[in-house]
């Protein structure tokens, strides 16, 4: 008996193909299964990529569009803010980018050949991707290595029991240009207002988490921001010196107009370096409140949720959460219970 047994060449063949009959429909194609789609990414992730590459830490203008720095560096310091990060959904940020690139077509296209300035957009960045845009709780700090810590520690306690709820949510109010003197620019900002506001306190919850910040920067020798408002408990004379019209007070963040700190809170979505005129403002209006778009509408029912704030102390972004009672905080870096 041989070891092995082979079989004959005809058994090797494979088996004739069946011939397809020749009006017979072709065979349908499997769908391939569709793909369910990524979750989104934890908010704490955006924190790992917060800062561009720092080239010098002298100031260079010709870096930065022009720009130059509002507080000076100073070896052993650390440039830090305090502010809330919104993140526009796709159909808002379309929205918002969309408006803007009409205010320019319009000022572009304007009779007016001495007044045509250059704005540059917060919503996207150079390599077109989508930015986060902010809400400044504190100025520009500059924090001294020894005191960066205790600052933080002393941030995250005064969030922690300041009284608030919990998350909370705002919603727009509509586009205006604002000029700050120190910066020496003018910004497209949407004003922002409580979604539980009422006239008397348009924005509660973003007074009672500034006033927080302001302590905390002021034991520690930093400006305060919207140092010019009369909180509700101020004196009349606070009162009367922040509503004199005398321009700019300390911190060059006055609004055109009169009004207490919860009037003043904003999203930057572009800057220029002109003066708003009362041409620009003009077709600003026209741009934002286009009965053709309904854009003002589209605007003002956007929801900007707020579960936290975040402290940028040089280029390291840590989020505070507000307190939510009855539930743990995930202390794990991306926010992953």
């Amino acid at each position: 008996m041989p070891l092995v047994d082979y079989g004959s060449d005809s058994d090797s063949d494979p088996p004739p193909s069946k011939k397809a009959k020749p009006n017979s429909p072709p065979p349908a194609a499997t769908p391939a299964p569709a793909s369910a789609p990524l979750p989104p990414l934890p908010s704490a992730f955006h924190d790992l990529y917060a800062s561009t590459v720092r080239t010098t830490t002298a100031d260079t203008p010709s870096l930065h569009q022009g720009r130059t720095r509002q507080t000076p560096h100073i070896a052993g310091h650390w440039p830090s803010h305090v502010y809330i990060e919104w993140h526009p959904p796709p159909p808002t940020h379309a929205l918002l980018t969309s408006l803007l690139t009409s205010l320019q077509s319009r000022i572009a296209s304007s009779p007016n050949p001495h007044h045509k300035p250059n704005i540059t957009t917060f919503l996207t960045s150079d390599l077109g991707t989508p930015l986060p845009l902010h809400i400044s709780l504190s100025r520009p700090l500059s924090l001294p290595t020894p005191t960066k810590a205790a600052f933080l520690s002393a941030l995250t306690e005064g969030i922690s029991t300041c009284g608030l709820a919990g998350p909370f949510a705002l919603t727009c109010r509509g586009a205006e240009w604002h000029r700050t003197e120190e910066s020496g620019r003018s910004f497209l900002v949407l004003r922002v207002r409580s979604a539980t506001g009422t006239h008397a306190s348009a924005n509660p919850e973003l007074t009672t988490l500034l006033r927080q910040c302001n302590r905390v920067a002021r034991q520690h020798g930093q400006p305060e921001l919207y140092q010019w408002a009369a909180d509700a408990d101020a004196d009349a004379d606070a009162d009367a010196e922040s509503s004199s019209g005398s321009g700019l007070k300390g911190d060059g963040e006055r609004p055109s107009r009169t009004g207490s700190a919860g009037d003043a809170f904003h999203l930057s979505i572009a800057w220029t370096f002109a003066k708003p005129t009362e041409e620009l403002e003009r077709l600003t209006r026209e741009v934002f409140a286009g009965d053709e778009r309904a854009a003002e509408d589209g605007i003002q029912t956007t929801v900007i949720p707020v579960d936290g704030i975040k402290a940028k102390i040089g280029n390291v972004v840590t989020h505070i959460p507000l307190r939510q009672p009855g539930r743990k905080t995930a202390n794990n870096l991306l926010g992953i219970s």
